[in-house]
């Protein structure tokens, strides 16, 4: 073919018309994907901040919760018994509340204005004497009065976290405020930053935390950062104030080049009442790596597509454009999860239509990944409040089938009921015996879940619980007895707060009986319980029958299983329980 020939000028004008078409596809492509990469990196960096922020206020909140108890308590003893007494009356609460508080040895009591500064611990045998909180500083108190709370580090993995004392209603501006100050451990911190950077990234980013003073708290990937280091001067941090960072609960792009000269996407967020930041460094060549693939890739693609668009001309360029603009737009729609728009069906039999075939794949994975996602979410929400964590894992899971049936297990079965319940409901109003019995047993509730046990049912006013199910437990018994412990020192404490707002005292009678019993789901294929059934269940029960008020009653058979020295049992002899022709060897389980 010769050059100016009417075949040369059709091949040059074939050749134009088809390069323009397919070179907008590949550009439309990419723009398209580069959004989607740029998208996906934005959100993966505002879910690490989100989970490095929660990990760091767990740690926060639950010393903040335990304080917080403590100023409450010292609180109510001021506002319903002015004077020493009640100062005294509150101190001893305060060290009752200590006794159930596992992560809470110690607390320091200040009122600067009186030059109040004491140090109150756990009280009884168990008490952690050798515990010591420091003082808190003026910084940290006016902290604490802005934003209900303050915490600061003291040096690597210690910190000091200070909640003010509600202020007595009456007493005016000038009464003078306290505070509860505790101690800090943020030892495990460091271990879920690196499980977070491990398990996000492959350990390849740079994470940190830092507290109002800008000193590293602790830190993943940043050798130039080192524990309890000042960090004030790092680029992360410029443009903002340590006193007004401006983007509290906000996360926001810093990006700056690292001391050997690589792009760093940096990006920032202050917790919110905290002031403490967290940050994400990343090198902008590993965050858009697949971005640069692409982008080499199209250029392959594009140099392909001229060559093929010089040999077929213009019908097969636009024969090959259309599926690919089409597949653009779905790979949009894919990006942005709108799922009930995507058509992705193509008769065609070569390449392209299995790459339609594929994103279709891909397309119902994402959404049925989705969907599982938000199933096990609402169905661990739901189950959450009545079943124990193990339990509601279980079942989502899959490991515990919803199917009738059972196993034997050996397990620990605890009754607890209201003693002489019936004329407290018969003098108070239904709405107001409803609140109080809610109250009562959401903290039994919780006393049974903090020592791995299952709530296995209310009946009335009692509460059934039990250990060793669904998952076995070597030591159910003692389990169980320490949480009834607990549920007697919760009642020392809480009485007097039902006395002032209902006009009544609660007493508990408690049954404890271990042995083996049959487990698992009874009932129907349209209404099942998840209970244990067996002697062992009916024993519990009488025991919490005959049981005096404020009195825990054990059955021989639990005693063998704990130490002789983890708790103080008193025989009570034998006891003829209704229902059994042969007697039982009766424990009482010395609380106080």
């Amino acid at each position: 073919m010769k050059l100016g020939s009417i075949g040369a000028r059709a091949l040059l004008l074939f050749a134009a018309v088809g390069l323009v078409p397919v070179g907008a596809v590949v550009a439309l492509l990419l723009s398209v994907n580069r959004q989607a990469v740029q998208t996906s990196e934005q959100q993966l960096q505002a879910a690490v901040l989100e989970e490095l922020e929660r990990a760091t206020m767990r740690h926060v909140e639950d010393v903040r919760i335990d304080a917080d108890a403590v100023a409450f308590a010292l609180h109510q003893a001021a506002r319903v018994k002015p004077g020493a007494q009640a100062a005294g009356d509150g101190l001893d609460t305060v060290r009752a509340i200590l006794g159930t508080r596992r992560g809470l040895g110690a607390v320091r009591f200040e009122v600067p204005e009186r030059g109040v500064s004491t140090v109150l611990r756990q009280s009884g045998e168990g008490a952690a004497a050798g515990l010591d909180v420091p003082a808190s500083t003026p910084e940290m108190r006016r902290a604490a009065d802005d934003h209900g709370m303050s915490a600061s580090l003291l040096g690597p993995s210690k910190g000091l976290l200070v909640v003010p004392i509600p202020a007595i209603e009456g007493e005016g501006a000038k009464a003078p405020r306290g505070y509860v100050t505790a101690a800090l451990d943020l030892a495990e911190l460091q271990r879920e930053i690196d499980d977070i950077a491990n398990s996000r990234f492959g350990g390849a980013v740079g994470l940190v935390v830092v507290d109002p003073a800008r000193r590293s708290v602790a830190s993943h990937g940043m050798p130039e950062i080192g524990a309890f280091a000042d960090t004030t001067s790092h680029p992360l941090w410029e443009g903002f104030s340590r006193e007004n960072p401006g983007v509290v609960g906000v996360a926001r792009v810093a990006p700056y080049r690292a001391e050997g000269g690589a792009d760093m996407i940096g990006v920032v967020r202050f917790v919110p009442g905290l002031g403490w930041g967290v940050a994400l460094a990343r090198r902008e060549e590993d965050a858009f790596a697949v971005l640069t693939a692409m982008e080499r890739r199209g250029a392959l693609v594009a140099a392909f597509a001229a060559l093929l668009a010089l040999a077929a001309a213009l019908l097969s360029a636009r024969w090959i454009a259309r599926p690919i603009v089409h597949l653009a737009g779905q790979t949009r729609l894919v990006a942005e999860r709108r799922w009930r728009e995507l058509s992705l069906s193509s008769p065609r039999t070569d390449e392209i239509g299995t790459l339609t075939i594929e994103l279709s794949r891909m397309a119902q994975d994402l959404e049925g990944s989705e969907i599982e996602i938000g199933r096990q979410a609402r169905q661990r929400a739901d189950l959450g409040r009545f079943l124990s964590k193990e339990l509601v894992e279980a079942i989502v899971s899959g490991r515990h089938e919803l199917a009738l049936g059972g196993r034997r297990a050996a397990v620990s079965v605890l009754f607890a009921d209201v003693v002489a319940f019936t004329p407290l409901a018969e003098t108070r109003p239904a709405e107001e015996v409803v609140t109080l019995l809610n109250e009562l047993f959401s903290v039994l509730t919780e006393v049974v879940f903090r020592h791995g046990g299952t709530v296995d049912k209310f009946i009335g006013d009692c509460i059934m619980a039990v250990w060793g199910a669904p998952v076995a437990q070597e030591d159910h018994a003692a389990r169980a007895l320490a949480a009834a412990e607990d549920m007697m020192r919760f009642l020392e404490t809480a009485n007097e707060s039902f006395r002032e707002r209902y006009g009544t005292t609660i007493e508990l009678g408690i049954g404890i009986n271990s042995g083996e019993v049959l487990v698992g789901n009874i009932g129907s294929d349209k209404r099942m319980e998840y209970t244990v059934i067996g002697d062992v269940v009916n024993v519990a029960a009488r025991l919490e029958a005959i049981a005096r008020p404020n009195q825990v009653l054990v059955a021989e058979a639990t005693r063998e299983l704990v130490a002789s020295d983890a708790f103080e049992l008193s025989s009570l002899g034998e006891r003829a329980l209704t229902g059994r022709s042969a007697t039982t060897k009766v424990y009482e389980l010395v609380t106080a």
